[in-house]
């Protein structure tokens, strides 16, 4: 169950993405523009990195390009994992990391089968990566594995049901980048079943931005 389709993020598309998604002055009007959403919440979001306990780990699956590195002090005393399994991306994301002069772990791996152990991470990203994945459902739940106790996962979603015409011309399950792609209630439900609890969601067009700890 491939994180994401290489071949994509490798396209010139994939690079155009990369690029306004790491920079919110021109993400934000695409995203009302292209997308017919607000990016905004996902920026904000990004905070839970500064806001995770010191001396933990946070996990950003999948990092994509590195956007979520804006909100990593360098002198944070805190392990951060990045995780895709897309070659192009992890290549970016190394280059971000050094840009940024932050200490990053990078992995490549599958968001469904994560090489860390249970309970390693106080908090888990999962930014644009469960509309990628052929399996969303266990994606969330091995997030819920990595998860500690009460351990927090933040993340954000391009979901299918009440698109526009445009929309849905540009979310297309199992077109570009994308897999199933998940509902408002599907993703309600992944969380639930996979035992999270104190779910917060937040749909701005195509696009929800969720969060929720482990119980």
């Amino acid at each position: 169950m491939p994180m994401a389709r290489d071949d994509f993020y490798a396209s010139v598309l994939g690079a155009v993405y990369s690029f306004y998604m790491e920079h919110p002055r021109i993400g934000l009007p695409i995203g009302r523009l292209a997308w017919g959403g607000d990016f905004a919440p996902y920026y904000k979001s990004m905070a839970a990195v500064s806001e995770a306990p010191p001396g933990s780990t946070v996990v950003d699956c999948p990092c994509g390009a590195g956007p979520a590195f804006r909100a990593l002090d360098p002198r944070a005393d805190l392990r951060y994992v990045a995780v895709d399994l897309s070659p192009s991306m992890l290549a970016r994301a190394r280059r971000s990391a050094a840009a940024r002069g932050v200490a990053v772990e990078f992995l490549a791996a599958d968001a469904a089968a994560l090489p860390l152990p249970d309970g390693a991470a106080s908090t888990l990203l999962s930014f644009w990566g469960l509309h990628c994945f052929e399996h969303p459902r266990t994606a969330v739940a091995e997030a819920a594995r990595v998860l500690e106790p009460r351990g927090r996962l933040v993340g954000a979603t391009f979901l299918r049901g009440r698109e526009t015409l445009r929309q849905r011309f540009f979310i297309r399950p199992h077109v570009g980048g994308f897999g199933p792609i998940g509902t408002g209630p599907e993703v309600e439900d992944w969380l639930q079943s996979s035992g999270f609890e104190e779910i917060e969601m937040t749909r701005s067009g195509p696009m929800l931005f969720f969060s929720a700890r482990r119980a």
